[in-house]
């Protein structure tokens, strides 16, 4: 007899724990699903919010972390005047905690470089200090997976950012955005909450570059 409760009590707390799961996962994928419908600034800001109260009521889903960092970074670079240092500084948290939750996954590491880059896009004098720090992290996220695009595109980034004088500049950025291309046009998400965003930010830098061709 209790054998067989012990049984049905690991059953129930099992069944719990699903659909807890199932919950948090459904409410991310609706903030998501709104997210790619805008770029104002408020929504992203009100969305990352929302997904941070998950992220403290479920502290060891990494996702939960990563999708606030994101998010809060991502708004960053839609803040009106004078508002990406704040959203910059509220991402950190989320983007260390999701590194260090994963500290091998290759998301997290470009996450990483993409929120270092996101601090000098906020305050143009960290580029010195944070730039080779955000090149270092688009390394190691595309040693831990040569697939993912967005490790490609951050780099890509950094070094488009840089100025030629240290290593830099567009001709040297040109082949990595290239690369990052062909891992977009490749690239398909294993499901619905695997990240799946850059492809926006990768046109955008595509466009500028051949602009000064």
């Amino acid at each position: 007899m209790k054998a067989f409760i012990t049984f049905l009590l690991a059953l129930l707390t099992t069944g719990f724990i699903a659909q807890r799961q199932t919950d948090w996962k459904q409410s991310l994928k609706e903030e998501l699903l709104q997210l790619d419908k805008t770029t104002d600034f408020t929504i992203w800001q009100q969305a990352a919010e929302r997904i941070g109260n998950l992220a403290a009521a479920y502290p060891e889903e990494w996702l939960l972390q990563y999708y606030t960092g994101w998010a809060y970074t991502q708004s960053s670079f839609r803040a009106p005047k004078g508002g990406a240092e704040s959203a910059t500084k509220k991402a950190g948290p989320y983007v260390k905690k999701a590194l260090h939750l994963q500290p091998g996954n290759t998301e997290t590491l470009a996450l990483m470089a993409y929120w270092l880059s996101a601090c000098i896009n906020a305050n143009s004098s960290r580029g010195m200090s944070l730039g080779p720090d955000s090149r270092s992290y688009s390394d190691k996220a595309i040693a831990a997976d040569s697939a993912n695009p967005r490790a490609y595109l951050m780099k890509a980034l950094v070094i488009y950012h840089t100025p030629a004088l240290f290593g830099g500049g567009k001709k040297k950025a040109a082949p990595i955005i290239e690369e990052a291309g062909q891992r977009f046009a490749g690239f398909k998400p294993k499901n619905e909450l695997e990240p799946n965003w850059g492809n926006e930010i990768f046109r955008e830098l595509e466009k500028e570059l051949e602009a000064q061709n």
